[in-house]
């Protein structure tokens, strides 16, 4: 039978685990960018936190306009970061002052087709120790769980590796699921430009043939008017 001891640590670890972190904020939105228009989103920063910021444009209308201009500005209205027709661009910087921190996609090159864009917003502490936010586990290792100390970091570090490789997983799985959006809406844009070309080309196929044949009967029907311009011409 278990250390009653070990199993309060276990279920402190496990509990540990599972939640968010309290000094980490993660946030994803996808928006539509209206041609000729600005969208932006303010994000609440304290001094000493990073900001992390990554956007993709998955998708760029008929003619797969997938760039966009991406700006950060400062509370007081400076520029952290301007960039200009990005498709993606992912953006980590450690914030020196606290205030509201303006994050803004311009779509304003583009003036017919508007654009889909999907970002992340990750805040964090630069000196995050999670250990802190429950303490009583190396209370526990230190104390109360006596010779399990051992085995309950062995168990909290291979715990905290599987957590930080499922976020992972989860992070890269969204960014496939993006290109995929993205590589499917170009497609699909390619198919129907195929389709309306071709359309084009048939009508203007049927019309200079029809033209052809009108031209052809006028030469030999004496009534028709097109007969007498062409004997004029002859």
């Amino acid at each position: 039978m278990m250390h009653p001891s070990l199993v309060l640590s276990l279920l402190a670890v496990v509990l540990f685990l599972s939640s968010p972190s309290i000094c980490t904020l993660e946030r994803e939105m996808t928006v539509e960018v209206p041609a000729g228009a600005e969208e932006c989103f303010f994000e609440s920063v304290e001094q000493g936190q990073i900001l992390e910021v990554e956007y993709q444009v998955i998708d760029g209308g008929q003619q797969n306009e997938l760039e966009i201009n991406f700006k950060i500005l400062r509370p007081n209205g400076v520029p952290l970061i301007s960039e200009f027709r990005k498709s993606d661009h992912t953006h980590r910087k450690a914030i020196d002052a606290s205030g509201d921190y303006k994050i803004c996609f311009d779509n304003s090159a583009s003036r017919f087709h508007s654009k889909i864009v999907y970002f992340e917003v990750v805040v964090e502490s630069e000196d995050d120790d999670d250990t802190d936010e429950f303490g009583g586990i190396e209370g526990l290792e230190r104390g109360d769980a006596g010779d399990y100390g051992a085995d309950v970091k062995d168990i909290e570090e291979t715990l905290r590796g599987i957590k930080d490789r499922m976020q992972r997983s989860r992070h890269f799985q969204d960014q496939i699921r993006n290109f995929e959006f993205r590589d499917r809406s170009m497609a699909e844009h390619n198919y129907e430009r195929v389709n309306f070309w071709s359309t084009m080309q048939v009508v203007a196929m049927m019309t200079a043939g029809l033209i052809q044949v009108v031209l052809v009967r006028s030469l030999f029907d004496e009534k028709s008017s097109l007969h007498g311009l062409w004997k004029r011409v002859c």
